[in-house]
């Protein structure tokens, strides 16, 4: 299973910010590239659930703390391409993201996931 969930990038980057470790350092301890971590961080790729577990174990946290949306998190990330759709509409998505039910946000970030990367291949 991959992940790609609201407030997930900008959790990964506080709790590697807490430790002494770079992105590059990071890459290294779980065997992927730093620009891996870096987009992982600003929610630009999807993490496997095996990375994410390593991750855990590194920053010394527990995966539900990276799994749970908390007031705030969504303003500290992009979760849509603003260079392609503009920053109102990104910031429209992301309300009614944040606003939709728990149960119902990983299908609505796959869908957004797949209309931007359309919209990339338009342009």
């Amino acid at each position: 299973m991959k992940y790609n969930i609201p407030g997930l990038g900008g959790r990964l980057r506080r709790a590697r910010n807490a430790t002494t470790n770079s992105q590059t350092d990071v890459a290294t301890k779980i065997g992927v590239s730093w620009m891996t971590v870096h987009r992982w961080e600003r929610s630009q790729r999807l993490i496997p659930d095996h990375h994410l577990q390593r991750l855990s174990e590194l920053y010394e946290r527990p995966i539900s703390w990276f799994l749970t949306l908390e007031e705030g998190d969504l303003g500290q990330e992009t979760a849509v391409s603003t260079e392609i759709i503009g920053s109102h509409a990104a910031e429209r998505i992301r309300r009614k993201i944040a606003e939709a039910p728990a149960s119902q946000r990983a299908m609505i970030e796959k869908v957004v996931d797949d209309l931007v990367a359309g919209l990339r291949r338009l342009g």
